[in-house]
């Protein structure tokens, strides 16, 4: 039961901030191959994960072992307001994105009205 609030209370606050997410149905052929029934495989690095754990993923999401499988959501918040004269670059090493101006990655942006160094 605390799994199953724990899940919900992650994908609750993932619609709120509007970041991705996503489940993963149990590969019922690895959990055989593992031979541990009330595991999660990652299938992104292969991690094996016990059931309730929660785990950073290589591709910056954040997952939940539960009974059938597992659930991400993504930890990196895309920034949907700042300066047509700058992007939104992730930065898969800290999981973040960065806006800067473009053309000049030094110059990073910081509101819809301004440009700050």
């Amino acid at each position: 039961m605390k799994l199953l609030l724990g899940i919900a209370l992650l994908l609750l606050a993932a619609q709120l901030s509007e970041s991705a997410c996503f489940f993963q149905p149990q590969n019922t052929n690895a959990t055989r191959e593992s031979q541990e029934p009330n595991v999660c495989i990652d299938e992104t690095d292969g991690s094996v994960h016990e059931l309730g754990e929660s785990w950073n993923s290589t591709n910056c999401v954040l997952c939940t072992c539960g009974n059938d499988g597992y659930g991400c959501c993504e930890r990196a918040h895309r920034p949907l307001m700042y300066p047509e004269d700058c992007v939104a670059v992730f930065d898969l090493e800290d999981c973040v994105y960065r806006v800067h101006l473009k053309g000049d990655p030094s110059i990073e942006c910081y509101s819809p009205g301004g440009v700050g160094k």
